[in-house]
């Protein structure tokens, strides 16, 4: 019993020095001393470093070990009450900071299956021992980081094995300004370009452009890190270099030590430039009226392509896959109404800026106004605002819906706070209304969240009758770069064969584009453009940069991202099954459309096993990376031995060789222009006439070579 008492005693003594110790942590805070450290700008970050509440560790859906913090700590208010109330607060030790799980977890004093996070006695570690023993305060609950800046921001290192380092600075809400260097997060979208280490210390590695991450405190940027592909300076161009985006382009190119192609042959310009603009290969009479061609020959093509009917049916089956009317969310009728209107607003050239707020304030019936099948695309205003944020604003937002993006700038509140602008859309029967009710829930406090655009500052009118009418207007604002910035990058990979930023839905401060200059001056002239589609295509396919040959030289060969020479393109499945028809002379059918309709003027309703099988897009997600979803062993075997191609090889231009008995030689070569654009080479022409000689009959030799060509790589893709 003796032995008993003075045990008891120690433990109550204990606990009311602890609990005196807390009082006066508590008065001196409260009556003027001098403050402790914030909880959501000093020791936040701290935890975060450490990798406390990444996604592996206490940030998993689940926590770990019983305990859970929110990730990459999205919710500090949630934090602060597991760490410092959760389990009776038994994670920190007022008392005694140094017995707090907080600090012997993570620093290896006790058993932890993160092993060791902290150091002791590091500074880390004494910052979070000086905050308990402050009394553990979570500080002024407006105060925040609200910027961060990282330098250098774009950096030419002249060779690989050497070494930069990176500063960061973070803005606070209170106006002042911390190095928050050795506390932010970095990584490297290209290891093999530049490696990135913890303290922000860059090396470069390999030759090309990356782009390091840096995330602070739910703040992101980033940091280009160029390496030049050779050691030797590029000579001057020698050809004409006034196009203002060719001027950026090979300005970028110089300085990456880079040397551009030849400019394509008048050929490969004249299939590649009426395949890109109106989805069609040209034809016999029109090759023959090009050949040869001048700069000027070349731009009047490309007016002259900009007015055909061609164009419109091209370029409404883009916008149609980036819209994703599939039909699968509305009735045929409505979906067809809404495809001509489509199709109408291409035809007239409306400017992308008004056609966008005709599909963002759409109401009405689905058939008669048919703007309004915008709204089918989902029925929950936070899907619709995915939607939205993807289309017109270039933006991935899906991820803050559960938690604060992990790459860019967008908290759960701009998620809920963008959805709630279409909260009062409904949807009865066929017809689009808008409620005078409806609002989004912060899904954590359950408040009703005013409705803001995303990335606005100020809130929309939350009694506005219809808030869409204000996001529409914000959206198409010159105030409002992205939305240019999207379409822009858009139309850039449709003709270039990639984006300035890729993937074109996924434009943030950490996926900077290869040419940011470019891109903000594109997006510049497309508005000062009103708009104007045509004008923007016409810009870029006037350039020589597009006009380049897909054929590379020396280094050159390397680049996949900087334009120094074109990228193949593979064809939509619409695009290609076209072609084979034109080829041919043989039209393909489709079951319900009208003799002679086109692939790329079919709804996707349309069910065409071919186009299936091809890769054509479903549109019941993103189409946005362009060509085709196909492939693999089954589109192989279908344009072997399927009838796609097979079918097409009797009757149609083979029985018009035949019928005018024409000669092996006129045969081959009449069947490399219309496939590719070209004559045969020498070598390609002398082999086919010793096939054509040898083969049992004309009609079998030249169904070979049709079927040849037609499984070519040259004719499948764009070059």
């Amino acid at each position: 019993m003796n032995s008993r008492v003075p045990r008891d005693l120690s433990s109550q003594l204990r606990f009311r020095l602890g609990l005196l110790g807390a009082v006066f942590v508590w008065a001196s805070s409260a009556f003027g001393a001098d403050p402790a450290l914030p909880f959501r700008t000093a020791i936040l970050p701290l935890l975060t470093k450490a990798g406390c509440n990444s996604g592996a560790c206490h940030g998993a859906a689940t926590g770990q070990g019983g305990f859970k913090l929110s990730l990459l700590a999205y919710d500090p208010e949630e934090d602060y009450e597991r760490i410092t109330r959760e389990r009776s607060g038994r994670r920190i030790d007022r008392s005694a900071p140094l017995e707090s799980l907080l600090l012997r977890k993570p620093s290896g004093q006790i058993e932890h299956e993160g092993g060791r996070r902290l150091l002791r006695h590091s500074e880390a570690y004494e910052t979070i021992r000086h905050w308990i023993e402050a009394g553990a305060p979570f500080g002024p609950r407006d105060l925040r980081v609200t910027r961060i800046t990282v330098s250098p921001d774009d950096s030419f290192v002249p060779t690989t094995n050497r070494s930069l380092s990176l500063r960061v600075m973070a803005d606070l809400s209170d106006g002042s300004r911390e190095d928050v260097t050795s506390l932010a997060l970095y990584s490297s979208n290209d290891d093999a370009i530049a490696e990135v280490g913890k303290q922000g210390e860059v090396r470069t590695v390999g030759r090309g452009v990356a782009s390091i991450m840096v995330r602070y405190s739910g703040q992101v940027a980033a940091a280009r890190i160029a390496v030049p592909f050779g050691d030797k300076e590029v000579a001057d161009d020698e050809a004409p270099n006034t196009h203002w985006i060719d001027q950026q382009i090979n300005a970028e190119l110089k300085r990456l030590r880079l040397p551009h192609s030849d400019l394509s042959s008048d050929a490969e310009f004249l299939r590649r430039v009426c395949l890109d603009l109106i989805g069609r290969l040209p034809t016999l009479e029109s090759t023959r009226d090009f050949l040869p061609a001048s700069l000027e020959k070349r731009q009047r093509l490309i007016d002259e392509l900009l007015q055909r009917d061609e164009f419109v049916d091209l370029w409404t089956l883009r916008l149609a896959d980036l819209l994703l009317i599939s039909g699968k969310r509305g009735s045929e009728q409505a979906t067809r109404a809404y495809q001509e209107w489509l199709r109408g607003q291409v035809a007239r050239n409306t400017p992308f800026d008004e056609l966008a707020r005709k599909l963002l304030t759409a109401t009405g019936s689905l058939t008669t106004d048919p703007a309004g099948n915008f709204f089918t695309l989902a029925t929950d205003p936070r899907d619709l605002a995915e939607h939205v944020g993807r289309i017109f604003l270039g933006t991935q937002i899906a991820c803050a819906r559960c938690h604060a993006h992990p790459a860019d700038r967008w908290t759960q509140e701009d998620y809920h706070r963008f959805a709630a602008c279409f909260a009062r859309i409904s949807r009865e029967g066929d017809v689009i209304r808008i409620s005078a009710r409806g609002e989004v829930d912060h899904p954590k406090t359950g408040e009703a969240l005013a409705p803001r655009a995303l990335g606005a500052r100020a809130t929309l009118d939350g009694d506005a009758a219809d808030r869409r009418l204000e996001l529409a207007q914000w959206l198409t604002s010159r105030d409002t770069p992205q939305f240019a910035r999207t379409i822009v990058n858009r139309v850039w990979k449709h003709l270039l064969g990639r984006g300035l930023v890729e993937p074109v839905d996924d434009l943030r401060p950490t996926n900077p584009a290869t040419h940011p200059a470019l891109l903000d001056a594109l997006a510049k002239d497309f508005v000062e453009h009103g708009y104007d589609l045509r004008w923007l295509i016409r810009t870029i396919a006037s350039t020589r940069t597009y006009q380049l040959t897909s054929r590379t030289r020396g280094l050159n060969q390397l680049d996949e991202r900087f334009y120094s020479h074109a990228y193949v393109k593979e064809l939509p499945a619409q695009v290609f099954l076209d072609m084979v028809s034109q080829v041919t002379g043989v039209a393909h059918e489709f079951q319900g459309a009208e003799k002679g309709t086109r692939a790329v003027q079919l709804g996707a309703r349309t069910p065409s096993y071919e186009l299936d099988v091809l890769g054509r897009c479903p549109r019941d997600s993103a189409c946005d990376a362009g060509g085709r979803r196909g492939g693999g062993l089954a589109q192989a075997l279908h344009l072997i031995n399927g009838s796609t191609l097979n079918g097409k090889l009797q009757g149609g231009i083979i029985d018009w060789f035949l019928s005018r008995e024409l000669p092996a030689r006129a045969i081959i070569e009449e069947l490399y222009l219309r496939a590719f654009t070209r004559k045969p080479r020498p070598a390609e022409l002398a082999e086919w006439e010793r096939l054509f000689a040898s083969a049992p009959n004309k009609t079998e030799a030249a169904q070979d070579l049709l079927w040849t060509l037609l499984n070519s790589r040259e004719f499948a893709f764009n070059h």
